[in-house]
């Protein structure tokens, strides 16, 4: 018999049919509008992107809307996964990110912390990139959280950071990171900072007197929008 305070507290919280009708919807209404918004970058953010070599990507939570833009755009032969929260709410996104063809890993640094990276560091092993958003699952918004680079330093991947700047948007006021959705039809710009392994942007913290998380985290912030 299995045991019924397991099915009342599951590990994770996978989705099921009603998770995917539930967000079904919005993903019609998310990819009419993504087909409505430009990306612009310069041409060496664009070559950073589209490099082929394994890949963590960092970008904040309010930012997760043009994620899978990016990999449309630019890496859409490469497979992609997220780091979802494994609660009943994570259920929802993970469906969400499914059927916007991105893969879930299920946990936080709460929940599950240490598996999660496990996972991420083994798909990206296999060839997979995985973006993280370091003030995620619940803030506090915009602040970096080190877990993208234990992922980084396990995996041996290059990190990029994706500062991205909306030129007109709404933000969702009672959500903890003032999520952004961007206007019909405008424009975000996309700007990069890359390192190669985790060894570099531990060299590059340590010349400016500051932590690799720090110096991501000063990056992110750097389009003063929030």
């Amino acid at each position: 018999m299995e045991n019924p305070m397991k099915e009342k507290n599951p590990d994770v919280y996978n989705p099921t049919l009603r998770h995917y009708l539930a967000v079904f919807p919005l993903f019609v209404l998310v990819r009419l509008l993504q087909f409505t918004v430009r990306l612009e970058t310069s041409d060496d953010g664009a070559r950073k992107m589209s490099a082929p070599e394994k890949l963590v990507g960092v970008a904040w939570h309010s930012r997760i809307f043009f994620l899978s833009m990016c990999k449309y755009y630019y890496r859409d032969k490469i497979p992609m996964n997220g780091l979802v929260s494994a609660s009943r709410d994570g259920a929802y996104l993970c469906a969400f990110f499914r059927l916007m063809k991105i893969g879930a890993v299920r946990g936080s640094h709460k929940r599950r912390g240490a598996h999660a990276v496990m996972e991420l560091v083994e798909s990206v092993k296999n060839g997979a990139d995985v973006f993280i958003t370091p003030d995620g699952p619940r803030g506090p918004a915009n602040r970096a959280k080190e877990g993208f680079l234990l992922v980084a330093k396990e995996s041996g991947a290059r990190i990029l950071a994706l500062k991205i700047t909306p030129t007109r948007c709404w933000r969702i006021g009672k959500a903890w990171d003032k999520f952004i959705i961007p206007k019909p039809f405008s424009t975000a710009r996309v700007e990069t900072l890359e390192f190669k392994n985790h060894a570099e942007l531990e060299r590059a913290a340590a010349e400016r007197g500051t932590t690799p998380a720090k110096l991501v985290e000063d990056f992110l912030n750097s389009d003063n929008i929030d």
